[in-house]
C-alpha cells in the first residue's frame, strides 16, 4: 500500500514562521544623530547593516545602512507583545513612526550642538606667604559639528568647530578689571574620497585653523585701559595649515591620515597688531611687521578617535604630530591634542572634561603644555 506523506502543515507552519520573523520589529537601531529606528536585522556585513521595516504603506521594505552612521544596535529589544504587524500596530500610528524612519535612511548630513559652562569663584584669606585672593572666573566652551556621509557616495567630510573662551575678575569690587583668561577658535576639517566603494583607504585633506573672537588690549583687557592698543583681534592673528594625503579608516570609530607634506599659512588682518612685534618679525617693504607668512612645512599624522558607550560616555580625540624638514636649521617637531569627554547624567546634560596637550619636540627637555577644564554641558544631535 502506497504512502502518502502530507506536508502542507509543514509547509504552513513554516511560512508563518517566516512572516512572522519578517513582521517581527523586535531589533532597534540607533543612529549617531540619536535618532532610533525599529527594525529587524537581517545581515551584518563588515561595512553596512542590511534590515527590513515597515514604510508609511504599511509594505515590508528592505534597506542597508553604513556602520559609519550607526551608534549601536540593540537586538531583540521590543518584546513579542509589542511586535510591529499589519494586524498588530495601526496605520496611523506606523505612518507616523515609519516615514520618519524612511527619510531618515537618507539622511546625509548630521549637526552636532554643544556647550559648556564653568563657574568658580575663589576666596583667599591670610594664606602664609600670599596676599589674599579674591577671583571670580568663568569658562565657556562650545563645540558645533558638520558632518556628511551618504551610503552611494565616496565623498565624506567632517567639519568641527571649538570655541573655548574664559575669563576672571582681578577681585570682587566694581572697579576691578575683567581679563580674558582663554579665547582660543579651533576648527578640524576631514574631506576624504574612497579608492573603491568599499575600500577602508581614502585620499584626504585635513586642515586646521586658529584664531581668537575678542578684542584684547594690553594687559588681557577687554579695553584699552592703558592707551596702547590692541594686541589681539578676530583674525589677528589667524593660522591654517593644510595636509593633504591618505586616510586609512578600519571602523566608524578610529581614523589616521599621514601626510607627506604640509602648508602653513600664517597672518593679520590688522596692521596695528602686526606692529606690535608679537606675531611676526620680518619686514616688509615699507619697513612695517608682515602681514602674512607662508611656510612649507613636512609630514603631518593625525589620530582621530570617536567612541560612544552605550548612551552615557562619549569619546571625541584628536592627536596630531607634525613636523618640518624643509627648515634649514633642524627638524622641527609640534605635537598638538584635544581630547574631549562626556559622561552624561541627564538627557542631553553631561559632565564634560577637555584637556589640550601641546609641545615642541626642538626643546629640551620635552615638557609638553597641558590644560583641562572641567564644565557641566548641554549637547544635541540632529
Amino acid at each position: 500500500m502506497k504512502t502518502t506523506t502530507n506536508y502542507k502543515p509543514t509547509i504552513v507552519l513554516f511560512f508563518l514562521f517566516s512572516i512572522n520573523a519578517i513582521f517581527a520589529q523586535k531589533d532597534l537601531l540607533v543612529k549617531k544623530d540619536s535618532t532610533e529606528l525599529r527594525i529587524t536585522l537581517l545581515k551584518e556585513t563588515s561595512k553596512k547593516y542590511k534590515y527590513t521595516f515597515l514604510n508609511s504603506e504599511n509594505n515590508i521594505k528592505k534597506a542597508s545602512i553604513l556602520k559609519t552612521l550607526v551608534d549601536t544596535v540593540y537586538i531583540d529589544k521590543f518584546p513579542l507583545d509589542t511586535i510591529v504587524s499589519k494586524v498588530e500596530t495601526s496605520k496611523e500610528v506606523k505612518k507616523k513612526e515609519l516615514t520618519i524612519a524612511e527619510k531618515d535612511t537618507v539622511k546625509c548630513f548630521i549637526f552636532t550642538f554643544g556647550i559648556g559652562l564653568n563657574l568658580e569663584n575663589v576666596l583667599e584669606y591670610n594664606t602664609p606667604n600670599k596676599p589674599d585672593k579674591k577671583i571670580f572666573s568663568a569658562t565657556t566652551a562650545i563645540d558645533l559639528g558638520i558632518n556628511y556621509l551618504k551610503e552611494s557616495s565616496r565623498f565624506a567630510m567632517t567639519n568641527e568647530f571649538h570655541w573655548t573662551a574664559g575669563i576672571q575678575k582681578e577681585g570682587t569690587t566694581g572697579s576691578d578689571k575683567i581679563i580674558r583668561t582663554s579665547d582660543e577658535l579651533l576648527t578640524l576639517h576631514d574631506y576624504s574620497i574612497t579608492l573603491s566603494k568599499n575600500s577602508n583607504w581614502n585620499f584626504n585633506l585635513i586642515a586646521k585653523t586658529a584664531t581668537s573672537l575678542f578684542t584684547i588690549y594690553d594687559g588681557d583687557y577687554f579695553k584699552d585701559y592703558n592707551e596702547v592698543g590692541k594686541n589681539q583681534a578676530f583674525l589677528s592673528p589667524y593660522d591654517l595649515t593644510l595636509s593633504p594625503g591618505i586616510k586609512y579608516q578600519p571602523n566608524k570609530n578610529f581614523r589616521v591620515s599621514i601626510s607627506p607634506f604640509s602648508i602653513n599659512m600664517y597672518g593679520l588682518l590688522s596692521q596695528s597688531i602686526a606692529n606690535t612685534g608679537y606675531y611676526t618679525h620680518t619686514f616688509d617693504d615699507n619697513n612695517e611687521y608682515d602681514l602674512y607668512i607662508f611656510t612649507k612645512q613636512g609630514a603631518d599624522l593625525n589620530i582621530w578617535y570617536d567612541k560612544k558607550v552605550k548612551n552615557w560616555l562619549e569619546m571625541q580625540y584628536r592627536l596630531g604630530v607634525s613636523s618640518d624638514y624643509f627648515s634649514k636649521e633642524t627638524i622641527i617637531g609640534i605635537l598638538d591634542g584635544l581630547f574631549i569627554t562626556k559622561i552624561k547624567l541627564f538627557k542631553n546634560l553631561s559632565l564634560a572634561h577637555r584637556a589640550v596637550l601641546r609641545g615642541d619636540f626642538v626643546t629640551q627637555p620635552f615638557k609638553p603644555y597641558y590644560k583641562q577644564n572641567i564644565l557641566l554641558s548641554f549637547s544635541k544631535s540632529f
